[in-house]
C-alpha cells in the first residue's frame, strides 16, 4: 500500500472518530473535526483514484 494512502486513511479515521465522539457533547468541536474529516476524506478519494488509474 502506498504510504500516502495509509496516512490519509489514518487521518480520515481519526478525525471521523473525534467528530462522532463530540457530536452530542460539543457541537463546535464536532463541526471542527467533521470538517477535518471531510478534507482528509476528499484527499484520500482523490489519491486512491489517481493510484488506481495509474495501475490500469
Amino acid at each position: 500500500m502506498d504510504p500516502r494512502l495509509a496516512q490519509l486513511l489514518q487521518q480520515t479515521s481519526l478525525y471521523g472518530t473525534l467528530a462522532k465522539f463530540y457530536e452530542h457533547i460539543d457541537p463546535e468541536k464536532h463541526i471542527y473535526f467533521y470538517r477535518k474529516h471531510l478534507m482528509y476524506e476528499m484527499q484520500l478519494v482523490k489519491l486512491y483514484w489517481s493510484l488506481h488509474n495509474t495501475m490500469e
